[in-house]
């Protein structure tokens, strides 16, 4: 099962996230299918493809928590999207 979630990349205490398409039973730190955006939490900016993520939220990837919370705010015409898988 493909999930899509956020993987940290950067230097100690500069942490930035990754969002990543990954095979759920692969290391967080593993092997990335396609890389979709990133997220800087102390600046609180960042950048997804919204296309891409709706692209695999219709073909059965699963979201994490965390991304799920950003991804509303960031991508507001996936609003609908992730209230029908809910």
């Amino acid at each position: 099962m493909l999930i899509i979630r956020f993987q940290k990349i950067g230097k100690k205490n500069q942490k930035i996230m990754r969002l990543v398409l990954q095979d759920k039973r692969w290391k967080l730190r593993g092997r990335v299918i396609k890389v979709l955006g990133w997220w800087n939490p102390y600046l609180k900016q960042g950048n997804f493809d919204c296309d891409l993520i709706r692209f695999y939220l219709t073909n059965g990837a699963k979201l994490s928590e965390t991304a799920k919370s950003l991804i509303k705010k960031q991508c507001l015409d996936l609003k609908s999207l992730l209230a029908q898988k809910a």
